[in-house]
């Protein structure tokens, strides 16, 4: 005699079906337990779609030539699919085309698109690992059917919301990217004018080697919060955080010495964080990316590590632009030996006293 059938799992296989999942991969999931029934919620209400396609179908449908197809999915970050493996669906097919058509359009050659379409899959990379930290779509522990039932509901309120999201920070983004474009002062083909500054938790290590995994991820989380409100504050934006530090860059030095020395008032032992280090270069910057590249990156990353723990250092172009602001008071440190930079000037700046 057979036992009923749960009715939670039925209604669950006819939502994965009606997402694409074909009734031998339903089977294979239901037959091995929870936990591969809660990897395939996962995977197709996230993506949805009969996967029912080759790499080569994909490409011979779009009418994309295989080296400019690999090319492009390589680019994305996914590794390769066995060619017999049918894990595409229309969306892809559609992708692929549209992609296709907006670089040529643009008339990028092969590397610019491949260029931009590393960019645009490591952002997202990153949003969507953010995402998964907080919204765990294959259900909790557990692995029940009722786990999986309430993924399926968090997917339906959460996705559509989210692509609309995504849509309107891309346009908000770009729309500031392209007045700051504007805005700063060009020096040569490629390249910038911009005060980069690096800030850096001296003695991360051991000041975190008491803490639990939970206190950790608390205080990562309130360092990234702080530094990035103080920056933007000052006018300034957020490169990356690396770590236990986080590079910026504004387009006004004044701007930049501000940011650092706000920094070391909001992050400091007073506040619950090991001490910090600030230091900032000025010069001409090259931006790929999102980041920043060139000597003066390097120089305000070499002063960060040569800074004293609660200290702003600035390069002789910050020093050049600020020396004369009655708000700052500045004193010249002895020359440094930099790796790959030779001997460097710096200051030390602090908050000019009433």
């Amino acid at each position: 005699m057979t036992g009923e059938i749960d009715p939670n799992l039925a209604r669950l296989m006819d939502v994965l079906a009606e997402a694409g999942v074909s009734d031998d991969e339903l089977q294979s999931a239901s037959a091995a337990g929870s936990d591969a029934l809660a990897r395939t919620v996962a995977r197709h209400l996230t993506f949805p779609g009969r996967r029912d396609r080759t790499t080569a179908q994909v490409w011979d449908e779009a009418g994309v030539e295989e080296p400019v197809a690999r090319a492009l999915w390589r680019a994305m970050g996914f590794p390769e699919v066995a060619d017999a493996t049918p894990a595409f669906t229309r969306a892809d097919v559609v992708a692929l085309t549209s992609a296709v058509e907006l670089f040529q359009r643009a008339q990028m050659d092969m590397s610019v698109a491949l260029q931009q379409t590393r960019a645009m899959s490591q952002a997202m990379m990153r949003i969507a690992a953010a995402h998964q930290e907080v919204i765990p779509l294959a259900g909790p522990e557990t692995g029940s059917v009722e786990s999986a039932m309430e993924a399926v509901q968090l997917a339906d309120d959460t996705l559509p919301a989210l692509e609309h999201l995504l849509v309107y920070l891309y346009r908000r983004h770009l729309a500031a990217a392209t007045e700051q474009r504007f805005a700063t002062t060009s020096v040569s083909r490629g390249a910038a004018a911009a005060t980069v500054g690096f800030a850096d938790l001296a003695g991360f290590t051991s000041a975190t080697a008491l803490l639990d995994v939970d206190e950790l991820a608390a205080m990562v989380e309130r360092f990234n919060t702080v530094t990035a409100g103080v920056i933007v504050e000052a006018g300034g934006r957020v490169i990356k955080t690396i770590g236990d530090e986080v590079m910026f860059a504004t387009r006004d030095p004044v701007a930049g010495v501000v940011a650092g020395l706000d920094l070391l008032d909001e992050i400091s032992p007073a506040t619950g964080f090991p001490p910090l280090r600030v230091a900032l270069a000025t010069g001409e910057v090259l931006a790929r990316e999102g980041d920043l590249f060139g000597t003066t990156v390097n120089l305000a990353s070499r002063l960060v590590t040569v800074a004293r723990r609660d200290s702003l250092l600035i390069d002789a172009g910050t020093r050049s632009a600020v020396g004369s602001d009655a708000r700052f008071r500045l004193t010249p440190i002895a020359p440094r030996r930099v790796k790959g930079l030779g001997t460097v000037d710096a200051w030390r700046v602090r908050q000019a006293t009433a």
